[in-house]
């Protein structure tokens, strides 16, 4: 059996919106590993491609890959790379990449641009198979733990199409491939769809508040601010109560006051009324609150890189 270990980077829109035909990416740079029946590398190949849908580099992706727009206009083009890839496949192949990002890219892709002469060989998830034969917990776990994980200390950048391949198969060869990928339909568990409760469906709110207004979900913000909260035990006003967004018509908050213990707030705009709700603080909401809170923080960073990426092009 040949394996190719392969990894993509694909490029986002910038300012201008999405296509409905790449809504995911573009994928710029394909990088794999070939290895031979007894898992020896035989081939390693990485491709840089010139877009043609999303054509400018977006900054965010710039920083995180270190590929330039330079890099992608000397590109090679889609149909060129994928038919180099496309060279070792045979009716033994199979391919491998970690995590389940890549493949549906890669269909976008072909799709796109029109490419349906080339049958992709199957597909193995190593992130299933590692999962599976280490006993972890963990269903997104990421490359550089998991090669922590398993004692490889070697030094190699991430976010590059052909380092990430060779990780990846770093860490294939930490385990039974053979057997994982034997096994690997009997791990694929399809559970019966089921409604998400959320935890503030479960508790009862210390108090509530509703305020008619008809302002619209961009001006939510401004509004959530101006209600005023304060500690039902002891009529203190609540301070602290940062918002962060949980939705496209909602927000929470965590506030309390001195004496008395801190608060989850939730508010929903619902058919023209503000909805406020109080919940004593516990794991769940503090786990969601400091989830949206990180959330809200990387997403002011990728801004703030787009900023000054945006200002050195003017510059």
């Amino acid at each position: 059996m040949k394996k190719i270990i392969f990894d993509l980077e694909w490029n986002q829109p910038t300012n201008s919106p999405a296509s409905k035909l790449l809504p995911h990416g573009e994928i710029i740079q394909i990088g794999f590993i070939v290895t031979d029946d007894e898992n020896r590398i035989t081939d390693k190949i990485e491709l840089m491609i010139r877009p043609v849908c999303y054509k400018r580099m977006n900054p965010y992706v710039s920083t995180l890959t270190g590929i330039k727009q330079s890099d992608i206009n000397k590109g090679m083009t889609f149909a060129e790379a994928i038919g180099i890839m496309a060279e070792y496949f045979s009716p033994d192949t199979v391919l491998i990449t970690w995590g389940d990002d890549d493949m549906p890219i890669m269909r976008d892709n072909l799709a796109f641009h029109g490419i349906d002469g080339i049958a992709l060989p199957v597909h193995y998830n190593l992130q299933r198979i590692y999962s599976a034969q280490t006993g972890s917990q963990q269903a997104q776990i990421g490359l550089k733990t998991a090669l922590e994980n398993l004692g490889i200390t070697d030094e190699i950048k991430a976010h590059d199409a052909l380092n990430d391949a060779y990780m990846t198969y770093l860490i294939a060869e930490k385990l039974d491939l053979e057997k994982g990928i034997a096994d690997y339909s009997k791990r694929i568990v399809v559970k019966p769809s089921k409604t998400v409760v959320q935890p503030w469906e479960n508790y009862t709110p210390i108090c509530t508040a509703n305020v008619e207004t008809n302002i619209k979900p961009a001006g939510l913000a401004d509004v959530c601010r101006k209600v005023h909260l304060c500690c039902p035990a002891c009529g203190i006003d609540y301070s602290g109560a940062e918002l962060v967004r949980h939705g496209k018509c909602s927000f929470i908050a965590a506030a309390g006051c001195e004496d008395h213990e801190a608060v989850f707030i939730r508010y929903e705009l619902k058919s023209g009324l503000l909805s406020v709700s109080c919940f004593e603080m516990n794991e769940e909401f503090e786990k969601i609150y400091k989830n949206r809170l990180r959330i809200k923080a990387r997403n002011a960073r990728i801004r703030e890189t787009r900023k000054k990426m945006s200002g050195e092009r003017n510059d």
